[in-house]
């Protein structure tokens, strides 16, 4: 039975918009860190990606954090390639610089206690960036629940970067992320979305992981799509990436600090070494004053310093298990 972590974490979930190219389709499938066997030899995942008999069952990792007002659950998405085709001359720079092993991008959903519970804003993870959006609009630019404007989110020391845009699944109104092919940077708008007409639609589920069929594509409009689903895994759960968060051959600390992915040794190909993706507790905005990390960390100072209107907001953990609180 799942308990009410797990229960809540589902009920939120996004559905997630992924741009897919077709110079590597399988390159920006979501998955499992683990997706082809033992987290100790992710090191090794960059050609198992490649190798259509790992299948990349679509996963999203998750945690939750409660104060007394609110609920904070932050969703993360791995992909085991940061990659560029060079076709075009900014990625033709970036291949060589910027590609990389693993690659882990999400949101953070801001939810307030009351009767009826909705997202009432997000903050998506894009890169080095962060960026904030509060308040659902309907297609047609009206706003899909009446709440007045003297009621509304509003940007506080950081300006809000678009509304939320539902996405219906089973008659509820998901939260919609849209995601790069190659580098995946994830926000919730269309803006440097890119230009691929293929695009992988990943809803949640409480129990199935499904693999994208490469051939598994129907037009619509202008684009070509498919439904997929995604199951959540528990940061905290046994085993997982929280508890090997101090094992070398996964994660280590980078130059400046912040906890990443391991990734082959330059010089020595069978030795971990630290990378360029970083777990949620690694997650920096270069354009902020916050910590890294503060994100999932500490989510309740970085929300309140962002957005004012989200009425009553405490800042008292009563479960945070990234501090080892739990049901204080």
């Amino acid at each position: 039975m799942p308990n009410i972590f797990e229960k809540l974490a589902f009920e939120h979930a996004p559905v997630l918009w992924q741009k897919v190219n077709d110079a590597n389709l399988r390159g920006d499938y979501i998955t499992r860190v683990d997706f082809a066997g033992s987290l100790d030899e992710i090191i090794y995942s960059w050609s198992k990606v490649n190798d259509k008999n790992n299948k990349l069952l679509a996963h999203g990792y998750y945690s939750v954090v409660e104060t007394t007002t609110h609920y904070f659950i932050l969703y993360a998405f791995y992909h085991g390639q940061d990659w560029y085709d060079g076709k075009y001359f900014f990625d033709k720079i970036r291949k060589n610089f910027d590609e990389h092993l693993n690659d882990m991008e999400g949101a953070l959903a801001i939810i307030t206690k009351r009767a009826k519970e909705r997202v009432d804003a997000f903050v998506t993870v894009s890169h080095f960036h962060f960026y904030t959006y509060a308040n659902w609009k309907k297609n047609d630019n009206k706003f899909l629940y009446k709440d007045t404007w003297r009621d509304r989110i509003r940007g506080y020391k950081e300006d809000l970067d678009g509304y939320i845009r539902p996405t219906k699944h089973n008659g509820r109104d998901r939260f919609s992320l849209y995601a790069q092919a190659k580098g995946h940077g994830i926000r919730g708008d269309r803006k440097k979305w890119g230009n691929e007409e293929k695009i992988i639609r990943y809803f949640p589920s409480m129990d199935t992981a499904e693999e994208p069929d490469e051939k598994g594509y129907q037009k619509e409009n202008d684009y070509f799509y498919q439904n997929v689903r995604y199951e959540l895994i528990d940061f905290f759960k046994p085993g997982g990436l929280w508890e090997n968060k101090d094992n070398p051959k996964v994660f280590q600390a980078n130059k400046k600090g912040q906890d990443a992915f391991v990734e082959p040794d330059e010089k020595d190909k069978n030795k971990p070494a630290p990378g360029s993706a970083n777990p949620p507790w690694g997650w920096d905005d270069i354009d902020d004053r916050h910590k890294c990390g503060e994100l999932a960390i500490n989510p309740a100072k970085i929300v309140h310093d962002y957005l004012t209107g989200l009425r009553e907001f405490s800042l008292e953990y009563i479960h945070n298990p990234y501090l080892n609180i739990f049901n204080a």
